[in-house]
């Protein structure tokens, strides 16, 4: 059992700044870190609340506002995101990735860390299912 687990948030980063989300499973808390220039760092750790389940969405970056939800199957400016959900629908942001494999690989070792079921969210459009 890893006692950190480490997301990177691939569609807020850019070459000055980084997203990170640490996952403290010994401590049960949690950190959204950011840095500048990968030297200037800040976030402070949090407890985790009660989760319910891990979420593998899929969605657009936040620079193709204009992109047409009919292109959502293959518009080259999506990503999966993979969220810790808790209280009904507040999720904590862990991974952001344009890998759908790599996205579905990281929920399903989150989810064994912290004994969670999976929702898929991000195959199929408006057709959510649980994957184990």
């Amino acid at each position: 059992m890893n006692d950190l687990i480490i997301g990177h948030r691939e569609a807020l980063n850019n070459w000055l700044r980084k997203f990170n989300t640490f996952i403290d499973i010994k401590n049960r808390a949690y950190k959204f870190q950011e840095s500048l220039f990968g030297i200037f760092k800040w976030g402070e750790f949090k407890p985790l609340p009660k989760l319910d389940y891990v979420l593998i969405f899929k969605n657009f970056f936040a620079k193709c506002e204009a992109c047409s939800i009919d292109d959502y199957d293959n518009n080259p400016y999506y990503y999966y995101q993979v969220s810790l959900v808790h209280s009904k629908n507040r999720r904590i942001i862990v991974s952001e990735t344009k890998d759908k494999k790599n996205a579905f690989e990281f929920a399903m070792n989150i989810a064994k860390e912290l004994d969670l079921k999976v929702r898929d969210s991000a195959t199929e459009r408006g057709k959510g299912r649980w994957i184990n």
